[in-house]
């Protein structure tokens, strides 16, 4: 496995201690709107072909979907073209920590289109 492969209570660390990443919610707009973890961007997984360029190469891009079958084939793919590609096993059906946030919140400007804006 070209990427590595985290688990809930590792990301949790992550985020208690600041580490520099970007988390990726993969799943749909509704999906996101209704839960994600804190500070996660939305990035639809039939939207990723067309905009990866938006995220930040530089920094350690964790991804996640709802069971991790996405989130390991966009890790797959993003790490073979260099980029710093992390997986949350399991994705969010699984997450048991404590930065899972209900719908409501915004993270990022969104376009007219309802997508979000991952410029940085």
């Amino acid at each position: 496995m070209p990427y590595p492969t985290i688990t809930w209570d590792v990301l949790d660390r992550w985020i208690e201690n600041g580490t520099d990443m970007v988390l990726v919610d993969l799943r749909t707009g509704p999906e996101y709107e209704a839960a994600h973890l804190r500070g996660a961007v939305s990035l639809p997984y039939g939207e990723l072909g067309a905009r990866y360029r938006e995220l930040p190469a530089e920094k350690l891009l964790v991804f996640y979907c709802s069971r991790g079958a996405q989130s390991m084939r966009a890790c797959g793919h993003l790490s073979r073209m260099g980029c710093r590609a992390v997986n949350l096993a399991g994705g969010l059906h699984y997450y048991r920590g404590k930065f899972l946030e209900a719908g409501g919140e915004s993270h990022g400007n969104v376009d007219r289109n309802g997508r979000q804006d991952l410029q940085w």
